[in-house]
């Protein structure tokens, strides 16, 4: 083996933490950022990793971590913003208390730093931030105004007054009393007002983020769904589907049960498929699988009449959606769940497959692809 292929199937693997078990394809050579925000490398949504930014490098045989904003520890030792270390696999090293280490995907010795990371301290507690502490005050004061109501007490319902228009200008500490609208109401009321009628927003309280979701009919709205969270000031994840992409969705599923395929939108949420014949029995199967992973997609007109699909090495389409699955051997629900190719290589959530496509999840036989911000469900 040589020595790109030794870096090739060594993983970066989280060892601590609700994010445990999640781990990343290393590349041969190259530099990787790890840090809290969404546009690095390795993303690590822990409050304690804020501001915190690493730099991960691989140069041959020798992988190096250097700290560019906070601290990183590593066998004991703080390493400040500037400092460098040499790292070797398997020893963890932590970013806001949140272990990491790196090694052979398949390797045994995982479970040695495993147990290093385990004795390492607990990160400190970190200390409540002005807005968690004014939307503490915030919700005792909501509790306590029905007191003051009641008892007419003027003077202290004045001072009250000057404490809420203070709490209204910080918008967490008026949502903590309950005293701004529903945030996604409110978004939904904004979308209507824009013609974006389809389009559902919802709280996940879980996160106590609102999810913008559904389909538009193409780009233009989905660009105009997004100036209308920005106009309405609610953060908000927008999960919106244009028409051409089901179509295109709903051409993946045929390709990956080896079928050529191409897909059309006739409608907001109905595609017209064109694919190789097909037997009576499968054209029904075909539709009933557009239609259980792709969800949106309401109607399915279904045409075969194109050419049977190449087989290898005849021409036929490569890098799709299909090379990414035509290899699984077995998909193993766990925690971490993962999916095992024929030739023995694990892909865990996170992963790159071969063909560009990320592992997005794997919900029991259901696995989520994604590539170029498209995303497709899988069925095994």
């Amino acid at each position: 083996m040589t020595g790109d292929d030794m870096t090739r199937s060594q993983v970066l693997r989280v060892l601590s933490g609700r994010l445990a078990g999640v781990e990343k394809s290393l590349p041969a050579g190259g530099t990787l950022s790890i840090g809290h925000e969404y546009w690095q490398d390795v993303v690590l949504r822990d409050p304690a990793v804020k501001g915190t930014a690493l730099d991960f490098a691989i140069d041959g045989g020798t992988t190096r971590i250097t700290v560019l904003s906070g601290a990183a520890s590593l066998l004991g030792s703080t390493l400040a913003a500037g400092e460098a270390a040499i790292l070797p696999p398997y020893v963890p090293f932590t970013v806001g208390g949140v272990a990491l280490a790196y090694g052979e995907a398949a390797s045994l010795r995982w479970a040695d730093a495993g147990g290093l990371a385990a004795a390492l301290p607990e990160p400190p507690t970190l200390p409540p931030t002005l807005q968690d502490q004014a939307m503490t005050l915030a919700a005792r004061m909501g509790e306590r105004t029905g007191d003051f109501l009641a008892g007419w007490r003027l003077p202290t319902l004045a001072g009250a007054s000057i404490l809420l228009v203070a709490a209204a200008a910080a918008g967490p500490a008026m949502d903590a009393m309950g005293f701004t609208p529903d945030r996604a109401g409110r978004v939904e009321r904004a979308l209507d007002k824009a013609g974006l009628t389809d389009l559902r927003a919802t709280t996940n309280h879980a996160t106590n983020a609102v999810i913008v979701a559904g389909v538009v009919n193409g780009e233009a709205d989905r660009v105009r769904a997004n100036e209308v969270l920005r106009t309405v000031a609610v953060p908000a994840q927008l999960d919106v589907q244009t028409s051409s992409d089901l179509a295109q969705a709903s051409a993946d599923i045929a390709r990956i049960r080896g079928l050529s395929a191409r897909a059309r939108p006739i409608g907001r949420t109905d595609v017209e498929l064109h694919t190789s014949p097909l037997t009576a029995e499968a054209r029904d199967q075909l539709v009933d699988a557009v239609k259980s992973d792709v969800r949106e997609v309401g109607r399915v007109v279904l045409h075969d009449d194109l050419p049977p699909q190449p087989q290898e090495g005849e021409g036929g389409p490569v890098r799709t959606v299909a090379d990414a699955t035509k290899k699984v051997s077995t998909v193993v629900s766990g925690d971490p769940a993962y999916i095992q190719t024929a030739d023995g290589a694990r892909y865990f959530a996170g992963a790159m497959m071969p063909s560009g496509h990320r592992l997005m999840g794997i919900e029991g036989q259901s696995v989520r692809l994604e590539k170029d911000g498209r995303e497709i469900r899988v069925t095994f």
